[in-house]
């Protein structure tokens, strides 16, 4: 997903269950946006919010490196 169309759903008077800058766990495996698995239970840090907190972009250091923008509900804090 393109990074302007993401920043269409950025709000910043919502209030999102992660803020910029949290350190989540994904729940299930993914991939980044780049196609690189992402195991479930990787730490990751929040770096964008979407839409009030319904999606979140995520950076991943370890195991692998990357961004993924993700859902809510395939995120719980770390």
């Amino acid at each position: 997903m393109s990074y302007e169309t993401m920043h269409q759903f950025r709000d910043p008077a919502a209030h999102p269950l992660f803020a910029e800058l949290s350190v989540v766990a994904v729940l299930r495996a993914v991939e980044t946006d780049d196609g690189l698995p992402v195991p479930a239970g990787s730490h990751g840090t929040v770096v964008a919010v979407y839409g009030g907190g319904k999606a979140y972009e995520v950076e991943f250091a370890c195991p692998v490196v990357g961004n993924c923008t993700l859902s809510a509900d395939a995120l719980r804090a770390a």
